[in-house]
């Protein structure tokens, strides 16, 4: 009976040093984007995206989705996310061409079917980021927010993605949402981006908040 006793124990604390181990090696030491050049073979364009890099004591991830898929963010905590965030508004008039054409990047079965297509076909760097943005904080259901990347004057319509200044000016409103939740130590519903002077093309109406000078 004490030889089981003993070999129990040893086992038991095997696992426990195992976990241990894991946690400590898996730990994230730094996480950080980086803006890569690209050439999309289906979309025919030479350009650039922006990809999340997380780097870990014994390996490195690179997370580039070209649909904008970044379910592997979603688990990780809000400071962890926000600290991405801060990053991402650092590409504020970045006016390089992403190497993807605009289009519908969420998936239709989960979420709801856009109205209408955008005139625009392509989108520069900094706007590449805000829909970064808008994915980490918004992981579910971003149909709703943002259909595809394009900015729009929301009362006129019009598509803003070769407006530099106007991009420019909506990231004010992505720079406020951003301090708020870091204040809060928390992204929660903080993050309304969709406003009645920017907002994003196929957001729908309840999405959209007061523009506030």
């Amino acid at each position: 009976m004490k030889i089981r006793g003993n070999i129990l124990s040893f086992f038991l604390m095997l696992i426990v040093l195992q976990t241990v181990f894991c946690k400590t090696f898996a730990q994230l030491k730094r996480v950080r984007v980086e803006k890569t050049t690209c050439w999309h073979e289906r979309d025919q364009i030479q350009g650039y995206k922006l990809l999340v890099v997380m780097e870990y004591n014994d390996s490195t991830i690179k997370i580039l989705d070209d649909y904008y898929d970044l379910e592997k963010l979603a688990g990780l905590s809000d400071s962890i996310k926000l600290a991405i965030v801060g990053q991402l508004l650092q590409f504020n008039g970045d006016l390089s061409i992403c190497c993807r054409k605009v289009y519908r990047y969420y998936y239709e079965p989960y979420e709801r079917v856009c109205v209408g297509r955008p005139g625009s076909q392509t989108y520069p760097i900094s706007i590449d980021a805000l829909y970064m943005i808008n994915k980490i904080v918004r992981p579910y259901g971003i149909s709703f927010y943002s259909c595809f990347p394009v900015v729009i004057d929301w009362k006129t319509k019009k598509e803003l993605n070769d407006c530099p200044d106007l991009i420019a000016d909506y990231y004010k409103i992505y720079e406020e949402c951003y301090k708020e939740a870091v204040r809060a130590e928390k992204i929660g519903d903080g993050f309304q981006f969709n406003t009645t002077k920017y907002a994003w093309y196929g957001a729908i109406e309840d999405t959209v908040r007061e523009w506030i000078e």
